[in-house]
């Protein structure tokens, strides 16, 4: 399976849920692949907005901040309704319309339907355990089902589990990575240059003169 396919595949099961809290109970595929891709679509705008702002923001260290990921909502249209910057600087207050508005929807009976479709929120009857209020999403909990042993080492390197750790490479004939070994090539560019030259004779003189040829 290819990474655009797994990424898509993993994206199916929230979409399901939140059509589910939505007050849908059935959808044909082609259409739960086409929210599946705008979803896939929105997500990336949002992550390259959010990386553009905090490269520019503070380039020193463009590890993405609170204030990044707010101005990307703001060029994304999630944060409505909102002022220009001229419009808030005109009336000398900021414009927290938007914001507001999307802190009420998090907390909110919207995103709390749709965290109980996903098993995060118990629903009304059900018996709680204390102990067991945060439960596991689908990803864990399939993840350990389909391992006996229930390691993570078994998904090391993939998108589905930790990044791996990075060896050197050894290369033959001494180098013992490849920064070593383009430096050795680099230091020895000089001396390579003066024996190819070296090297190149003049052409005889008979072959460059043509009045011995017989034609």
């Amino acid at each position: 399976m290819s990474g655009s396919n797994l990424h898509n595949a993993l994206l199916r099961p929230p979409i399901i849920q939140i059509l589910r809290a939505a007050g849908f109970h059935a959808t044909r595929p082609s259409v739960l692949d086409t929210l599946a891709d705008l979803t896939a679509q929105y997500i990336m705008i949002l992550a390259s907005s959010t990386t553009a702002h905090a490269a520019n923001a503070h380039p020193h260290d463009p590890v993405p901040v609170l204030e990044d990921i707010y101005q990307a909502l703001q060029d994304a249209g999630a944060l409505r309704p909102q002022l220009r910057e001229w419009e808030e600087d005109w009336q000398g207050e900021e414009d927290m319309r938007g914001l507001e508005g999307f802190l009420s929807w998090f907390t909110g009976p919207a995103n709390r339907e749709i965290r109980r479709i996903a098993g995060f929120v118990p629903s009304e009857g059900d018996m709680v355990d204390a102990d067991a209020l945060e439960k596991e999403d689908f990803l864990t909990a399939l993840k350990k089902k389909h391992s006996k042993t229930g390691e993570e080492s078994r998904y090391a390197g993939t998108v589905l589990g930790k990044s791996a750790d990075e060896h050197p490479i050894i290369i033959e004939g001494g180098a013992p990575s490849l920064q070593d070994w383009g430096s050795q090539m680099r230091s020895r560019a000089p001396y390579m240059a003066d024996s190819d030259s070296s090297g190149v004779s003049s052409a005889p003189s008979n072959l460059s003169d043509g009045e011995g040829m017989d034609v």
